[in-house]
């Protein structure tokens, strides 16, 4: 299993249906499809080895997520929060990589959706690179392999179980094992993922309001802020 089939399941019950919603931007399963095809082309085009995204959420995580699983090459979400340096030295680990930064035009750098290759069916392929904060040595990547994300979902998650109107807030950052599952295991229930770049309390309150949330996951320290 490829987490590919994650998208295509999605796509192939509601492509018309928003899958993701970030600063009044939203792209619906069919839309997000077709950016996913034309980066896994370009990816393999140009012989890149993997996906390293830098910064907050945005559309082009599950773009660059799901784009980097078609083309069978590992995502690393890197924390935008390291120092310049820090980061500089993660980047270099992974040569020949495409580096996604927010704000970059997805279009822009996408190829041709028709030459997108085919999903790999090897799913010991790496999927998910993940650092450690690096707090008390170097960063080092916790290895997620395809099966282990596909094991994890279809034992929690049931497809297609989401309501159309259902919508689930995320503050949680893409370098955090939470930012991945929480975006698959959405997408995969076929519940709109709106995302706030930067938590504030009352930021997240009032995209609640506007965006009519139905699910939210936040930590502790979250939940004390906003309930004060």
């Amino acid at each position: 299993m490829n987490l590919t089939l994650v998208l295509d399941l999605a796509l192939s019950a509601h492509p018309e249906r928003v899958a993701v919603t970030c600063a009044g931007q939203s792209v619906t399963y069919g839309e997000l499809d077709h950016l996913v095809r034309g980066v896994a082309a370009r990816l393999v085009a140009d012989g890149n080895r993997a996906v390293v995204h830098v910064g907050p959420s945005s559309p082009a995580l599950p773009v660059a997520l799901f784009a980097a699983a078609r083309a069978g090459v590992p995502f690393v979400p890197l924390n935008y929060r390291l120092s310049r340096d820090q980061l500089e030295a993660l980047v270099a680990e992974q040569p020949d990589s495409l580096v996604v930064n927010v704000g970059d035009d997805l279009e822009a750098w996408a190829g041709d959706a028709d030459l997108a290759p085919d999903m790999p069916t090897d799913e010991d392929l790496v999927a998910v690179l993940l650092y450690t904060s690096g707090t008390t040595a170097a960063p080092k990547a916790a290895v997620l392999r395809h099966r282990h994300l596909m094991a994890y979902l279809f034992g929690t998650v049931e497809f297609g179980a989401a309501a159309p109107d259902e919508a689930a807030l995320v503050t949680v950052p893409p370098y955090h094992v939470a930012g991945v599952t929480n975006l698959v295991s959405n997408l995969y229930a076929g519940r709109r993922v709106v995302y706030l770049e930067a938590f504030d309390p009352a930021s997240w309150v009032e995209t609640v309001r506007r965006e009519a949330i139905t699910q939210a996951m936040v930590v502790p320290t979250m939940l004390a802020r906003l309930v004060e």
